[in-house]
């Protein structure tokens, strides 16, 4: 197969029947997916103590063949491509490796994070699907922004949390995402995208997460990544590769 399919827990990945992927590709799913999808992913991430020790609990009886990633198995690599420098900022942007920030509300004391320091289950995810040597990537239901985004004014953006599985164990109560995410993993993701240039990525998501994200085509400017919504996946998965027109920034 020349296609792997990286599966998010954006609440997007609720419009889409997730299991009709079986069969078209490898499919790496992250975290709690097991939960109701347990025979579905051939290969789950999970980077934090609190999943990792809940997938090492799982009776696999029904997927025996799933291989587990937890961090001491994800790539061995910081996401710094040669010749990056901490201060790089593609054009159009303000923020990119280094985010800086604060809250008034609890000391207004200013953290510095080193996106080249981090790692999540979802990037670490899209990173070992490109480090296997596929043709394809396609990552679906990485919904980015906060969810129901679709409801918000013209201009606002959501930080409600963003989760299928939110609430429940081993996903910490939020109300609103944590401020710098959506930077994080866009910086994951582009820089993967320069890492692996000959590997072709497919961004699948609602229509409104893509258009609404006023961030979204700094991130995506590489030759090797186009944008398709979950329609185009269906069209993918049913022969129809010719018949999408993706979305090129």
């Amino acid at each position: 197969m020349d296609t792997a399919f990286v599966i998010g827990n954006g609440e997007s990945r609720n419009i889409f029947p997730i299991d009709a992927l079986k069969g078209n590709g490898h499919i790496w799913g992250c975290n709690a997916i097991y939960r109701d999808h347990p025979s579905l992913c051939d290969n789950i991430v999970a980077v934090s103590p609190e999943m990792t020790e809940e997938l090492a609990n799982w009776d696999r009886k029904e997927n025996p063949n799933v291989k587990i990633y937890n961090i001491e198995h994800t790539v061995d690599w910081n996401y710094i491509i040669p010749g990056d420098t901490e201060n790089d900022i593609p054009k159009g942007l303000k923020i990119y490796r280094i985010w800086r920030g604060g809250d008034i509300k609890k000391g207004g004391k200013i953290r510095t994070i080193d996106f080249a320091t981090c790692k999540g289950s979802g990037c670490s995810a899209v990173l070992l699907a490109a480090e296997s040597g596929v043709k394809n990537v396609v990552i679906l239901a990485f919904d980015i922004l906060g969810a129901k985004q679709w409801e918000y004014q013209e201009g606002t953006s959501s930080r409600e949390q963003n989760n299928i599985y939110k609430n429940t164990p081993n996903y910490p109560y939020r109300m609103s995402m944590k401020a710098y995410l959506k930077y994080e993993w866009l910086y994951h993701l582009r820089q993967t995208f320069r890492r692996y240039p000959k590997t072709n990525f497919y961004f699948i998501n609602r229509k409104e997460y893509l258009e609404l994200n006023p961030f979204i085509r700094h991130y995506f400017d590489q030759p090797n990544i186009a944008v398709g919504i979950y329609a185009d996946l269906k069209r993918w998965i049913e022969g129809q590769r010719g018949q999408i027109n993706w979305i090129k920034y």
